[in-house]
This record gives structure tokens, C-alpha cells and sequence, in this order.
């Protein structure tokens, strides 16, 4: 009877609570797995398929936002501590033993550290998508459920600015499918959010969703008889690596899927600019901004693997305890075993089935290992696979309505001598914005024969040849003795030149290059030494770029078309931004 009576007396204080909390305009936020499972909002246990964290998923979440408001009281129970254990025990990673190795993880639980950055580097297979799309929609929930249904007056943002929620990947594509769609679909099944999608707003790659407030201030408007409404406050946004609308958003969180994928040298599309232009408008938001990497790792460079030390790093102060300057960086390593229980991708499994096809490979894609000084491949293979079209082949006349471009790759006395010419198709998006494709026309490469150099006067009748059958604007070469070959083609009317084959410029042709893939912005016909050389590259970082080269043993021990490619796209890409810019003139005013 006694205990009925406590029920009851909980029940009522537990209303009372409740009502004082709507008349002063808190809103109760529940924890990240309560979000998932509840029929309210993720309904995950009631779908007809029901999904069930797997059981890293929820640790992973736990220890992202235990302790942040709503999570209060989360933790992390004796079973999950004890996966935590195993992968700490019987797992080979990347932590750095003297800084606590992976124990360091379960040393930031005990400590109750709070996290604004998330570093997942998951092997393939290891569901990055799902938590993606959790974690926005459990952002975008918080935002709802912000004070009077108001986050703008809860982070003292200006009323008529949305607050944007980022997912970004290395090309449109991936950012929008399958990423983004996950992320609609997460939203579109969830009860909570049905009263706030805004659809008659809907814009490819965004989602509005309409605050409390926002639903007030529409009603008021419409009282007043006012047709301009508020679209949503709460915008879920997708992005990609090359998009320049992202800058300057009030955005709370930024969601990078396969970040170690951007590319990890100097310019826009790189790593380290994308994070740090996007970063510095988070600060408004405090402890409550949020920065989510997910990727399979790739080489010791760049961003990705920046954090990945930054995370653990700790000093030791005069009293004999420790302090981390990095704390609230959350970096947690995850061989796909140890994230996904399916029966097929046991540790057992996948190196007796997928080890021996590459073992170095192997340690990256599912091993979640990063590679060391040795390199990482520049080019993703499923990425050139994307790009290969098995329909064409080496053109022998050219359409008069395009315009080719033709780089060659000069040879030494017992190198090869490539040729690659391309054209660039230009696309409107639906948005008005230029998609612009460069396709690549023919590849020829010579080879020496008994350590004699290759023969210019061969290559020359290529060229004159090319140039006759198609609309060549310019041919290039690299700067290796390629004069009297330029002044031989410009006696003959083609325009001819050398390009700087500096490290800067090669990091710029082979950062566009490898753009394009990713982006799927080229097509390339099934030139099997091409493609050899593509997918056998490496890379590694130095002080003044990239430096690209291959394996001497492996079956394609040459980067001269891949060179060749490069110039030719690169060349023919910008050739076409500076037609489509204004020319400067010289106007003569007169004496005043």
C-alpha cells in the first residue's frame, strides 16, 4: 500500500514538474537512446522491421553525449564496459601507449568529460551512414525542444537566422545519396518531427523544420494578413567538399561522413579548410556545438589523423596528476568486427576471406588502421571503377562543336612518353549551378625500345594527326626538354607551351584529378594501363604538397599516363573558367 502511495505521489510531482516547466518554458529532452528506441520519436523497436543498436552503436552514443542535458543520468552498463575491455585487450590500433593507449576512452567516461568533436575511424561496413543520420536528427530534436520552442533566443541568435545542421561528404553525390536520404528518412518515420517538416519548402539536399516559435510567429503574420512566412528556423543541410555555400551559417553541428577521404593538401577542397572554415561558427554555440568525423582512415596526414593524437595527448602536472588539453576530443578506433556483430564479418571471416586479396588493404578498410610512412593510395579503385564507361571507346574523329586538349608527359632516355587529350561537358543542375565533366578521348603512351629514347618525331605525327581530325585549342607538356617539340608545333600553328612541373602544380593537377573522381566529374574509356597506374598510385605529404609515386613491383610500375591525364584535365578545366571570365582591356582616356 505504501509503495502505491509512493507511485502515485511520484506521478503527481512528476506532473507538477512538467506543468511548471511548459508555463516557464523549459522543455524536457530525453537521452540519445531513449530517442531511438521511443515510440515518440526514432521508434526503432516498432518498425516492421525493427532495428536494434547494435550494441557499439550504443556505447558509441552514450559516451558522445553522457552527461550533455537529458543525459544525465545515461551510463555506460557492466557488459558495455566489458566490450570495452575486450577491444582494449585484444585489439592492435592506433593509440599511443604511453598516453593510455584505448584505455583512454574509458578514462574520459570516468571522468564525465563532455565532447565537442567525435572521431569514429570505423572499418567498411561498420554502419558511419546510420550514425550520421542519429545523431542530426537527435540535434535537430534538441533544437525543437529549446526553450518556448525557441533555439534562437535560447543562443541569443538573431530571430531571422536559421540554425543549420551539416552533413558533409567528399563529393554531391555521397552527400546527398545515400547520406542525406537516410537522414529524411529518419526524420519523415519519426513521430516527433511529423507537425514540424516543413513541405512545402522542401529543396533537394535541404530540410526545414518549423520551431513552436516559428509556428506563433506564422500564425501572427497571417493574422496580420502578412504572406511572406517563416520557412523553419531549423535547417538540416547537405554538403559536399567543393561547395562554396556552406561558409557562414549559424551552424550547432557539422556532420563529415568519410572524412579521411577530402583531400588532405592545401586548397578549398582539402581537409584541413573545409573543417576550418566551418568550425568557427560553432563557437556561438558552446559545449553544445558538435563536430562528427566518420571515415575509414587513410594515411598519417591531414585532419583526420591531426585529431586522432590531439584526442589523447595528455601533461603531467607538479602534483602527479594529469591534465589533457584536448579533452574534449573523443576519438574512438573500431576494426569492423569489433562495430558490426553480423555472423559474415567475424575478424575470423574477413582475414581468412578478404586479407589475402590485399593485406595492406585490409588493415585500412577493415582493420580501421591508419597507414604509415609508406603511403596511401591517392585514388579510391571503386571510385575509378565509378568513372570507367564501358561503352566507349577511343574516338577517331572529333565532334567540330567541342574543344580538345592535348598534355603530354615527356620521356627521358629510357621512360615512357604519354598522351592524353580531353574535352569538359558542361551541366546545369537543377539549382542553376554548372556541373562541368571532363572526358577523357584518347591515351597513348610510347614505349622505349633497348634504353633508346622514344622517337619525337613519332609522337609528333600523333599530334599533327590529332590535330587534324579534331578541334584542338592547345597542346601542353611538362617541363622536361619539350622546347624544341614546342617550337616545332607552333611554326605549324598549334598553340603549344610548357607547364611548371613544380610539387605545387602537381599537387594542384592530382588534388583536381582526384576531385573529379570523387565528385564522379569524370569519364574515362577502358584503358587498361591508365586505370593500372590509377589505382596503384601513391601518396604521401610533404612540407611543399604531395608527392605521388608508385611500386616499383607492382604490375603497373609507371605514372606516365596518369600524368598525362592530369595535365590534360587540368588544363582543359581551367581553359574553360578563363573563356567564360570577363577580358581585361587597355582603353586609351587622352591627355587631360
Amino acid at each position: 500500500m505504501a509503495r502505491k502511495q509512493d507511485n502515485v505521489s511520484n506521478l503527481i510531482d512528476s506532473v507538477i514538474s512538467k506543468a511548471q516547466g511548459t508555463q516557464t518554458g523549459e522543455r524536457e529532452i530525453v537521452d540519445i537512446i531513449t530517442f531511438c528506441e521511443d515510440a515518440k520519436y526514432l521508434n526503432f523497436l516498432n518498425h516492421d522491421y525493427p532495428l536494434e543498436l547494435w550494441p557499439m552503436q550504443k556505447i558509441v552514443l552514450k559516451l558522445f553525449y553522457r552527461g550533455t542535458e537529458g543525459n544525465e543520468d545515461l551510463e555506460l552498463t557492466q557488459d558495455e564496459l566489458n566490450i570495452l575491455k575486450k577491444i582494449e585487450t585484444e585489439e592492435e590500433l592506433d593509440y599511443e601507449q604511453e598516453m593510455g593507449g584505448f584505455h583512454q576512452v574509458v578514462d574520459k567516461y570516468n571522468r564525465g568529460t563532455l565532447f565537442t568533436h567525435m572521431l569514429l575511424v570505423m572499418g567498411r561496413r561498420s554502419s558511419k551512414t546510420m550514425m550520421v543520420s542519429i545523431i542530426a536528427a537527435y540535434e535537430a530534436y534538441k533544437l525543437c525542444q529549446a526553450p518556448e520552442g525557441n533555439p534562437q533566443k535560447k543562443y541569443k541568435i538573431g530571430m531571422d537566422k536559421p540554425i543549420h545542421i551539416m552533413n558533409l561528404a567528399v563529393s554531391e553525390a555521397q552527400a546527398l545519396d545515400p547520406l542525406f536520404a537516410e537522414i529524411e528518412t529518419r526524420l519523415a518515420r519519426s513521430n516527433y518531427f511529423q507537425d514540424k517538416i516543413n513541405h512545402d519548402s522542401s529543396i533537394k539536399g535541404k530540410i526545414y523544420l518549423l520551431t513552436d516559435a516559428d509556428k506563433a510567429e506564422n500564425a501572427r503574420r497571417r493574422e496580420k494578413g502578412m504572406s511572406v512566412l517563416l520557412t523553419g528556423s531549423v535547417i538540416l543541410m547537405s554538403g559536399h567538399s567543393n561547395s562554396a555555400s556552406l561558409r557562414g551559417h549559424a551552424t550547432i553541428c557539422v556532420l563529415f561522413d568519410e572524412f579521411a577521404h577530402f583531400m588532405t593538401t592545401t586548397g578549398k577542397n582539402s581537409g584541413d579548410e573545409v573543417y576550418n572554415s566551418m568550425t568557427p561558427s560553432m563557437k556561438q554555440f558552446g559545449k553544445d556545438g558538435k563536430v562528427v568525423m566518420l571515415s575509414d582512415p587513410r594515411g598519417k596526414d591531414g585532419m583526420f589523423y591531426k585529431l586522432f593524437p590531439m584526442s589523447q595527448k595528455r601533461k603531467a602536472k607538479a602534483d602527479g596528476t594529469f591534465e589533457w588539453p584536448h579533452d574534449d576530443i573523443l576519438a574512438v578506433q573500431l576494426p569492423t568486427w569489433c562495430m558490426n556483430p553480423s555472423p559474415e564479418l567475424t575478424k575470423e571471416i574477413l582475414e581468412r576471406t578478404e586479407k589475402p586479396k590485399d593485406p595492406a588493404a585490409f588493415q585500412t578498410t577493415y582493420g580501421a588502421r591508419f597507414v604509415g610512412s609508406q603511403g596511401s593510395k591517392l585514388f579510391d579503385p571503386m571510385r575509378i571503377e565509378a568513372a570507367i564507361d564501358l561503352r566507349m571507346q577511343e574516338i577517331r574523329a572529333g565532334d567540330p562543336n567541342k574543344t580538345f586538349y592535348i598534355h603530354l608527359d615527356p620521356a627521358s632516355t629510357s621512360h615512357n612518353y604519354a598522351l592524353a587529350m580531353v574535352h569538359v561537358e558542361a551541366f546545369a543542375n537543377p539549382n542553376g549551378l554548372v556541373r562541368r565533366v571532363a572526358v577523357l578521348d584518347y591515351m597513348k603512351m610510347w614505349t622505349p625500345v633497348n634504353g633508346n629514347p622514344v622517337p619525337f618525331a613519332d609522337v609528333e605525327k600523333t599530334i599533327r594527326d590529332l590535330c587534324r581530325r579534331f578541334r584542338v585549342a592547345q597542346v601542353t607538356f611538362d617541363s622536361f626538354q619539350s622546347q624544341q617539340a614546342i617550337q616545332n608545333l607552333t611554326c605549324s600553328g598549334v598553340k603549344s607551351f610548357e607547364t611548371p612541373f613544380r610539387p605545387q602544380y602537381i599537387t594542384e593537377i592530382y588534388g583536381e584529378l582526384r576531385t573529379l573522381f570523387n565528385e564522379g566529374n569524370i569519364v574515362i574509356y577502358p584503358h587498361e594501363h591508365l586505370i593500372g597506374e590509377l589505382k596503384e598510385m601513391m601518396y604521401k605529404i610533404q612540407n611543399r604538397g604531395i608527392k605521388r609515386f608508385f611500386d616499383p613491383k607492382s604490375e603497373y610500375p609507371s605514372d606516365d599516363c596518369a600524368d598525362a591525364l592530369a595535365g590534360a584535365v587540368y588544363q582543359s578545366l581551367h581553359a574553360v573558367v578563363s573563356r567564360i571570365l570577363p577580358k581585361s582591356v587597355l582603353v586609351n582616356t587622352g591627355r587631360r
